[in-house]
Formats: C-alpha cells, structure tokens, sequence
C-alpha cells in the first residue's frame, strides 16, 4: 500500500491497481457486449468506470486540467457522452424530472445571487449526471422490459468487490470514520462512498430478478457482506429495509401460492432474526444513535453549548448540523430563501453537512429544501404507481432517504448513480403501469 495524498485512506500501489484492471476489463467488456441495448451497455460502462477510478484515488483527486481534477473530468466525460449519444432528447421533457429541473435552476439562481458561478456549475453538471443515469436505465428497460441489462450490470460492482477482497486477504484495513476499529474499504478513499456504491450494487441485485438464481443470491450476499465489512453505519442502516423486502419478496415468490403465507411468515420471523443479531453485533456503533432519537430537539442548538459528551454522539452529527443550520440563521433574508450557494461549505468548514436537507438549506435555502423534498415525493409517488416490483421499490425509495438523513448521496456521484438507477427504473415502472392500463380495458370490453 503507498500512502496517498488523499486526506483519508491509502491505496494500493500501481503494481496491485494495473493488473487487476486489466483483469477486470474482460468481464466488463463481455458485459457491456451483452447488454443488449446502447443505453444498457452505457450505464454498465459508466458504472464501472466510476468504481474503478476510486480505487486510483491518489491520482484522480488530483488536477488535471483547467483546475478540475481526473474524478471531475471523467464525470464531465460520462455526462457528456451521455447527452450527445445516449440520451433521446424527447425523453428529457418527461415530467417526473421537473423536480431536478428546479433544484439546478435553485442552485445557478443561488450561485449566481452569491457571486459563485462556478459553484453552480458544478452542481448543475452532477445533477446531469444523475439525469443521464435515469434516462439511460429508462430507455434500456424500454427496449427490454426484462431488465436483462441487470444482470450484467452487476459487472460494474467487480472493481469494489475484488479490491476489497484484496484487503482482507492482505490484511490491510483502513481505520473506521468513528476511530471506533477497522474496516475493509479496498484501498479506496473513505468508507462513505464506497459503501454507497455497494448499496447500489445490492440495488441492482435486488432487481436483476432475470439472473440466475445462484449468481443473484451470491451477488446480494457478497454486496451485503461488503457492506458490513465497509462498517459505515449509515450505509449499514438504509439496506436494512431494502434487503427485507428484497429476501421476503424472494422467499414468496419461489414456492407454491398455497405456501406463500407461510413462507412469508418465516421470511419476516428470519428477517427479525437478523436485525437482532446485527442489533447485537453492531449495538456499539448505533447506541448513540438511540441517544439522539430520544431527543433529537435537545441535541440541535448553538455549537457553543455542545459539551464533550455531546460531541462524540454519532459521530459529532448533530454538531455538524447545528453548525450549518445555524450559520443559516445568521443569513440574510435573501440566503435564507435561496441560501449561500453550491458547495459554499467548501472552505468554510472542515467537514461537509452529512445531511441532504441540512445541506440543502444551507446551499438553496427554503426553496431549495422545497424542491429536494418534492423530488423525494415525486419518485415515491412513481415508485407507488409501479407495474411491477412495487413493494422492492418503496423499500429503496425509503433506503435511499435514510442514507440522506445522515450523508450526502446528492454530494457523491456514487450517491448520484445509486438515485439515477432507482428514479430511472421507478419511472419506467410507473408509465409501464399506464402503457398496459389501455390493453387490459379493451380485453374487458371484448369479453
């Protein structure tokens, strides 16, 4: 492992990074091959690289041209490419996306209010991102219904897996956010990011329903044992209701319907039994966590009057809000209607919000904390009018919100793609549920 200038975790030197790669392009070529449509194979192509330019960390953190750095660039890239060659341009008037339309007029208006355009730019290409993660997951589930792309999609998550396997055959962990012990993040930047990419790959899993069942399974396994050697509570937190629903859906499904309340009941029992033993196994990591629900009123105030009990639960969260929420207050009419700008944090303060809406009102102000929660509600709401995978998407829907509770998902671009992938197939999900309203009337009427 060489120590790189990231400001957390080291890498693994160029002689492991190398090979492995190159490793890893066969399968990812095979996948990309396979998928079945352009759009399938881009987001497959732009998953991947995503993944695997974290494990480069200590070079692509770095500037590379015109001040933006090789993370940057390759977004710009993906996002670029994806516009001109993937994306069909009538799709971008669908109406689920107005939301996201709001928040990047938000955030150039608010950028442009505090003499920060750059900032909103920014903002406004990671929001593109996320659109062309949607739109590409839409059209490919348009030209195949059965979301074979999916399963080839979970190509993508090899970088992750594979480099995190490496470190815990090496025994080269990384200490954990909470300096509360070790966790296995593959020479990666910080556990954060990585364990939001591997939720998105249990995502991806858990809808890849056309996989062989062994490949599924063993993927879903592998992604949730990521998950929990990445150790980030939060991650840890949000795939809870998503792996419930996604093993009590499968337990259901796969048995006779006489036998399904039966077999429902001993998914849930089973269910309830692994929250316990991961309660148990993780009850140091969320006893604070306990501590702030009881009263979350009491724990948001002045940073002065934090004591240094207080600034040790979860993490100094509730520290870092009120710091944010507060410095709003002190705001202008003006700020604390459109806010301080994109990204103004940067600089001030030694560690982003690790809250969207707290971020948010800092950044876009009452509006823009508007316009977030619409775009929560409005994808709920697609999700509620799915065809097919209702209940699987309402638990991600709601997984995806507890990761935004105590991170930033809207910050990472791999929170970014991990939201692309679920808005782009609840909007299929839902128009596909009025595309088939029409052919099942005129069989009534026939009959």
């Amino acid at each position: 492992m060489n120590a790189g200038t990231s400001s957390f975790g080291p890498s693994f030197g160029l002689g492991v990074l190398v090979p492995v790669t190159i490793l890893l392009l066969v399968p990812l070529v095979i996948a990309a091959r396979r998928a079945g449509s352009k759009p399938g194979a881009f987001v497959i192509v732009a998953l991947w690289l995503r993944y695997i330019a974290g494990a480069y960390h200590v070079y692509m953190f770095k500037p590379f041209a015109a001040g933006f750095s090789g993370n940057a660039l390759l977004s710009i890239g993906v996002t670029g490419f994806g516009l001109l060659f993937v994306v069909r341009p009538a799709n971008l008037a669908i109406r689920w996306l107005l939301p996201v339309y709001a928040l990047v007029l938000l955030a150039l208006v608010s950028a442009a209010l505090n003499g920060d355009v750059a900032g909103g730019l920014n903002v406004a290409v990671k929001y593109a991102y996320l659109l062309v993660i949607a739109l590409a997951v839409f059209q490919a589930m348009r030209l195949d219904p059965s979301a074979k792309f999916l399963t080839w999609a979970m190509v993508s998550f090899l970088p992750l897996l594979v480099f995190q396997a490496l470190s815990v055959a090496l025994n080269l962990p990384k200490g954990s956010e909470e300096g509360d012990g070790l966790v296995w993040i593959g020479g990666y930047n910080h556990e954060a990011a990585f364990s939001v990419a591997l939720v998105t790959g249990f995502m991806v899993g858990c809808f890849a329903t056309s996989a062989p069942r062994f490949v599924r399974l063993g993927f879903l396994l592998a992604t949730l044992v990521g998950i929990l050697l990445a150790g980030y509570r939060t991650s840890i937190l949000a795939i809870a209701p998503l792996a419930i629903a996604t093993f009590l859906v499968g337990f259901t499904v796969s048995v006779r319907r006489e036998q399904r309340v039966l077999m429902a009941s001993t998914a849930v029992v089973t269910g309830l039994l692994l929250v316990s033993v991961m309660v148990v196994l993780y009850s140091a990591k969320f006893a604070d966590l306990a501590t702030f629900l009881s009263d979350p009123s009491g724990l948001i105030k002045p940073p002065r009057e934090f004591d240094y009990l207080e600034r040790q639960v979860m993490s100094a969260r509730p520290l870092i809000w009120s710091s944010y929420i507060y410095a709003w207050v002190d705001g202008t009419p003006i700020q604390h209607l459109f806010g301080f700008g994109p990204e103004s944090w940067v600089g001030l303060f030694k560690v982003y919000p690790h809250n969207t809406l707290v971020a948010t009102l800092y950044e876009l102000g009452w509006l823009g904390v508007a316009a977030m929660i619409a775009l929560w509600v409005v994808m709920f709401t697609a999700a509620a009018r799915a065809a097919e995978e209702r209940f699987k998407l309402l638990a991600a829907h709601f997984a995806f919100f507890l990761l935004t509770m105590a991170t930033m998902p809207f910050w990472q671009v791999e929170g970014l793609a991990l939201y692309g992938l679920l808005c782009g197939y609840s909007i299929y999900q839902a128009r596909a549920s009025v595309w088939r309203r029409p052919a099942s009337h005129m069989r009534l009427v026939h009959l």
